[in-house]
């Protein structure tokens, strides 16, 4: 198996590396920070889900590190009285199962012919009832009482075709104007609460936080709903492909583009937008958790299960700008961009934007948000990651945007979430230090990537980009609820909605301010749907079945009220039992009013003091009033040794010439446990990147499959870090997430991009072609599959050429970007550079034609 190694570790010794000494020098600068390390209880024995997180290098950086760090002192970390654990999130194979089973949409859950009648008299017989509701062309039968006044009629046709839903809805129309009948109505069929059968399901706990299950009891599909994904594209994904329509690639750009050109109809995410070639594939886990294909056994699920996905590419090798994403706005929601002839085949009604920038308003951006809002659309917007205000992170802080940011599973604001008066909304975006419900896995949000040969799966991330896709996964139900009550939902309108049906967060769970507060996307549609909460019985739902304590805490767990009454309110009552039931209190009181479609947090705090070291469990009974149910919670604690291991921390640069990576000694140093994972260091002025991690398995090989890593500023963004002169820069602090299991062991990828031979596993990089190229001498040797071996020279050696098959010899076919498939005389092709401004010539007597072929 392939380890991603920056060291090997061959760091320095854990006596000289994080010591002060004589002080930093005089031309250096001083960079401080604290760690925060993933614990979780246990380790998780549930399969089919991916990585918590990865590096964001392209293959071969690390390893290119680990040579360039040999001959560094062996680094000692000391041995843990704590075992750590090792959640090893293996990857899902790309997930080609059955077509979707989907539960039936609402309007589709008529049992057909079924029609219920209300009489105004009681007990009126069968044979009346069916005199009553005689109708020409039907039979008729009494299917029996629900009570002395309803009655059940099913209707057959004469001539033997079987009735429609559709044509039920005109029986039911019809024998509503029958005398003495009061009301007549459809006999639906009804099901439990939507539960998704997608197998990682499970693992997005993320969803009942908002209390979605319930609402997809009101609106699941979202079908016709088009939510443009403003983002880095769109890659082919089984758990995506069904839902995506044609998009574009508005990136004007061919340097930040990464695909040879500027805007064109191709929004595929080429990837490669992090150092080095590292892709996050950032549009997809976003365009996931709004609507990946669901019930269909395997993968996971989406907030709108049936809208479709319109991906609009902004983002490229360099991030994006303003001008092209106001461009993407306009396209998007049904504007004209001149230029552009190919328009979107139905405009979005919902647009996610889960990017930004740091600066004031712009009349840019707010000329095209309203303008699209006049069109129509709905504009849903990342709040930022930087744990500052809002007021200066851009498009959030535009007018006719809802600005979202995040929250964990704890119902806390998001350690990074930006905060303050611009946001809206919170929703869920992870906490990934945090196991708070003890499944073993880091509590971020599960969905669709790529892995690290490119290979469909999932992934584990946070940020407020993964909280925004829920609110605009959410208003997608919302328009689709409005527009079967022939209504068309305004952005005003769900703005309101969504604020007037938000649980507000506390100040000391949100310091700065969340806006209204969380999502609740029942509260939220039925709100829309303007359904009486009299027509229905109240019933109690919670958030998470397990709450995980390391040590004394406090936890919110979200009570819901997914029905009503009369008085619109459930009274739940919160008691414990167990042994060390002592041990647990309710610092905000037991008994909690919910109101109806509405949530309230219930606040559980564990104090360990006097347990002995062990793990312990505590069950959390609530009872709500009347019919509404019960549920359990169980209370995982833990009670032990805070000892850990130490971290390494290492500040890595690129050479300005060579673009080597570099690092040395003196930029690198250790966070010790004890210490709390607090680190100082001085270093030389230059531009770093900052990683971290834990040695868990103690054999001297680091950044390890399930080791815990990290680096600033986040997962959700790798930035660079200016270090100056004399200057102290503190805060530089970040958490550290077990590290993605990947293939430990790669095969050589002919034709793929390389810098250098670390990058070709058992081959090597052609550096005269553009890019580099993956190849391997192939005289005694066979090539990989999906490539052939061709005589390349006059002496006759021979190398592997990545193979093609269509397209050949007239363009692009099966070759990567700036490539050409050339044939070979056998049907087939290899693919080689494009002639056409690459600076390779072509061998005479051939000549460089003008499709970029040598001929």
């Amino acid at each position: 198996m392939r380890r991603l190694l920056l060291v090997g570790l061959l760091l320095l010794s854990a006596t000289s590396c994080d010591e002060s000494g004589d002080g930093p020098d005089a031309d250096s600068g001083t960079v401080a920070g604290t760690l925060t390390p993933f614990r979780s209880n246990e380790q998780s024995s549930e399969g089919g889900v991916s990585r918590a997180t990865h590096l964001p290098f392209g293959k071969g950086v690390l390893a290119r590190l680990k040579e360039q760090l040999r001959g560094t002192k062996e680094l000692r970390v000391r041995r843990a009285a704590l075992e750590q654990t090792d959640p090893g999130l293996p990857i899902i194979p790309a997930p080609l199962g059955p077509p979707p089973l989907a539960r039936v949409p609402q309007e589709d859950a008529t049992i057909p012919g079924d029609v219920v009648v209300r009489f105004e008299e009681s007990g009126v017989s069968p044979e009346r009832v069916l005199s009553a509701t005689a109708l020409p062309g039907y039979r008729a039968v009494h299917k029996g009482y629900a009570s002395e006044h309803l009655h059940l009629v099913g209707f057959e046709a004469e001539d033997g075709h079987a009735v429609t839903a559709g044509e039920t809805r005109e029986l039911v129309s019809r024998l509503a104007a029958v005398p003495g009948v009061r009301f007549t109505d459809r006999n639906l069929r009804m099901y439990k609460t939507a539960v998704p059968d997608d197998k990682g399901y499970g693992l997005q706990w993320h969803y009942p936080t908002i209390n979605l299950p319930a609402a997809w009891d009101i609106e699941s599909g979202a079908d016709g709903v088009v939510v443009a994904v403003i983002d880095t594209g769109i890659v082919s994904h089984p758990d995506l492909n069904a839902h995506v329509v044609q998009g574009y690639d508005m990136i004007a750009d061919p340097t930040n583009a990464g695909d040879g050109n500027g805007r064109d109809p191709n929004p595929l995410d080429e990837g490669g937008d992090e150092p080095q070639g590292g892709s996050s594939w950032h549009g997809s886990h976003v365009a996931g958790t709004v609507a990946a294909v669901t019930n269909n056994g395997t993968g996971v699920a989406g907030v709108a299960w049936n809208a479709q996905l319109l991906p609009v590419r902004v983002l490229g090798t360099k991030g994006g700008n303003s001008f092209d994403i106001a461009a993407a706005i306009a396209w998007a929601t049904g504007g004209t961009v001149p230029g552009i002839s190919q328009s979107p085949a139905r405009a979005a009604k919902v647009v996610n934007m889960s990017l930004g920038g740091t600066a004031p308003p712009q009349a840019l951006y707010q000329d095209a948000i309203d303008a699209a809002v006049a069109r129509g659309a709905i504009i849903v917007v990342a709040a930022g990651n930087e744990n500052v205000d809002a007021s200066n992170s851009t498009p959030c802080n535009q007018e006719n945007v809802i600005c979202v940011g995040s929250t964990g599973l704890s119902g806390r604001r998001s350690s990074f979430s930006n905060y303050g008066a611009r946001v809206d909304v919170v929703a869920s975006g992870g906490e990934m230090r945090e196991d708070l419900n003890g499944d073993g896995y880091a509590d971020g949000v599960l969905s669709t990537v790529l892995d690290d040969n490119r290979q469909p799966a999932y992934a584990f991330s946070q940020g407020t980009s993964m909280a925004s896709p829920h609110v605009a996964g959410v208003v997608a139900l919302m328009a689709a609820t409005a527009a079967k009550l022939t209504a068309d939902l305004t952005s005003a309108q769900a703005e309101s909605a969504l604020k007037a049906t938000a649980t507000p967060i506390p100040a000391a769970q949100c310091t700065g301010g969340c806006g209204a507060g969380l999502i609740n996307a029942q509260a939220a549609l039925r709100r829309i749907q303007s359904t009486d909460p009299s027509l229905e019985l109240p019933k109690l739902s919670v958030s998470t079945t397990t709450l995980f304590f390391q040590q004394s805490a406090t936890q919110q767990l979200t009570l819901s009220n997914v029905g009503g009454n009369q008085g619109g309110n459930l009274v739940v009552t919160a008691t414990v039992s167990g042994p060390q039931q002592s041990a647990v209190t309710f610092p905000g009181g037991s008994t909690k009013t919910v109101p109806a479609f509405g949530s309230t947090a219930l606040d559980v705090a564990v104090n360990t003091a006097g347990l002995t070291d062990g793990d312990y469990v505590v069950t959390l009974n609530l009872v709500g009033s009347g019919a509404a149910g019960s549920a359990t919670v169980a209370l995982k604690i833990g009670v032990g040794s805070s000892s850990d291991l130490d971290a390494v921390v290492a500040f890595v640069w690129q050479d300005a010439v060579s673009g080597e990576w570099e690092a040395a000694d003196e930029a690198i140093t250790v966070a010790r446990a004890s210490r709390g994972y607090a680190y100082s260091l001085a270093l030389a002025p230059r531009t770093y990147y900052v990683l971290a991690t834990i040695d868990d398995d103690e054999d001297g090989e680091l950044f390890e499959d399930g080791e815990r890593t990290g680096f600033w500023r986040n997962i959700d963004s790798f930035e660079p870090l200016d270090v100056e002169t004399g200057a102290s820069t503190p805060n530089i602090s970040f958490d550290l997430l077990p590290l993605a299991p990947i293939d430990d062991d790669p095969t050589l990828d002919v034709g793929a991009s390389c810098g250098g031979d670390f990058d070709c596993p058992g081959g090597f990089c052609n550096t005269n072609f553009p890019g580099g190229y993956c190849s391997l001498v192939c005289n005694a040797a066979a090539c990989p599959t999906g490539s052939k071996c061709y005589v390349v020279s006059t002496s006759g050696l021979k190398n592997c050429l990545d193979s093609c098959s269509r397209e050949v010899g007239t363009g692009r076919g099966d070759c990567r970007s700036g490539y050409l498939c050339y044939s070979d005389g056998t049907g087939s092709g290899f693919c080689q550079p494009s002639c056409i401004g690459t600076g390779l010539s072509c061998s005479s007597p051939a000549t460089c034609r003008s499709d970029g072929f040598c001929r």
